[in-house]
């Protein structure tokens, strides 16, 4: 096997690592708010203690690569995530577990940009947006397991579970011998110079919009099908897998689109998609009618997503370490903003909040051209 094929194998482990809880947290937060006697808003917290660390620890990595090597940085934040991990399974007060997720998500935030980075340095553009696809998709994989999990065992073992794997992850980084893995990148980060070019800011103004939307409306589906629909722990969790489902087949399908008929019709398809699938949410369905419409959301959200992350994969390479490490710091940012934003709502009306923030999202798709370079 290659040295590029090893490395790219380890990048999708490493993306599985962190993407392990990510949404089997939001279909957990009835269960760890009855097992810690708090209320469901409150344990809900947990995702922007998350989100927001994360965002702001993803700008560390690109000034990083200028002073130590990929496999350092592979390496390190992995077995810090590991123990931030293990710490988080063994709380037993919401004020540690706050502290558990900070960690979790400086140290996580390298594992995403730094994939996107290697894999723009790597690989030549006709393949990016399939490796880009595999990559995110892995996220949805560990996702649907996590989630298989959360349903038939103590929500802890969201946490052990990703601790054990990070740990042999991070070996693996310091043990493959490539000579890849000890390029130091060395390019001065400058990340205001970066908004000087109108393309790119332009660029990460559509994804903050957007992620402050999706995140706004995504992170409740625990606590919503749990207060509107009362079901149950188990059922829950079977309705977070279909919805991962249709995220994976929404990154591969977003995988395709992008390479075959560009970046800008990935986008337009995806955020269509996305829009009109969350204003659905607005009317009371059945139970099947309901699975389907969130699978359909997060299949939207993935097809886009694609597209904007294989574009950012295409600018000049000397500006790829600012660009992978803003795109998640934005998107995380303003996914934790849109959640705390949207508690405000959802409060008062779940089907109201969803119906004005897909409302929003389909505004955005009138912006698309202009922000997105073809």
């Amino acid at each position: 096997m290659s040295d590029r094929k090893l490395i790219y194998i380890f990048l999708c482990f490493g993306c599985i690592t962190i993407s392990f809880n990510v949404a089997a947290i939001a279909a957990a937060i009835p269960a760890i708010s009855a097992d810690l006697n708090i209320p469901d808003l409150l344990a809900s917290k947990i995702i922007p203690f998350y989100m927001i660390p994360y965002g702001i620890g993803a700008l560390l990595y690109a000034p990083l690569t200028r002073r130590f090597s990929y496999r350092v940085l592979l390496s390190v934040p992995l077995c810090i995530y590991a123990f931030s991990s293990y710490y988080c399974a063994s709380i037993t007060g919401i004020e540690r577990f706050f502290i558990g997720r900070v960690g979790m998500g400086v140290a996580g935030a390298s594992a995403i940009p730094l994939g996107l980075l290697i894999i723009g340095q790597l690989f030549d553009k006709n393949i990016r947006g399939r490796l880009v696809g595999v990559f995110f998709g892995c996220s949805f994989i560990a996702s649907i397991a996590g989630i298989v999990l959360s349903g038939t065992v103590s929500w802890r073992w969201l946490f052990y579970v990703p601790a054990l794997i990070g740990a042999v992850t991070a070996l693996s980084f310091l043990i493959i011998p490539s000579k890849a893995l000890n390029k130091i990148h060395g390019v001065k980060i400058n990340y205001i110079s970066v908004f000087k070019n109108v393309s790119i800011r332009n660029l990460f103004v559509f994804i903050f919009m957007i992620s402050f939307l999706y995140h706004g409306v995504h992170k409740w589906f625990g606590v919503y099908l749990s207060r509107i629909y009362e079901l149950d722990k188990f059922t829950i969790s079977l309705f977070f897998i279909v919805i991962l489902i249709g995220g994976a087949l929404g990154q591969l399908i977003g995988g395709f689109i992008t390479d075959k008929k560009g970046r800008l019709a990935a986008c337009i398809v995806g955020i269509l998609i996305l829009s009109f699938s969350t204003m659905l949410l607005f009317f009371d369905h059945s139970m099947y009618v309901l699975a389907f419409i969130l699978s359909m959301i997060t299949f939207g959200w993935t097809i886009g997503h694609n597209g904007v992350s294989t574009v950012l994969t295409d600018f000049p390479e000397e500006h790829r370490p600012e660009l992978a490490s803003l795109n998640s710091s934005v998107r995380f940012i303003a996914g934790g903003i849109g959640f705390q934003i949207s508690s405000l709502f959802v409060e008062k009306s779940f089907s109201m909040t969803f119906f004005i923030f897909g409302f929003f999202m389909f505004a955005l798709s009138f912006i698309l051209k202009k922000v997105i370079p073809e």
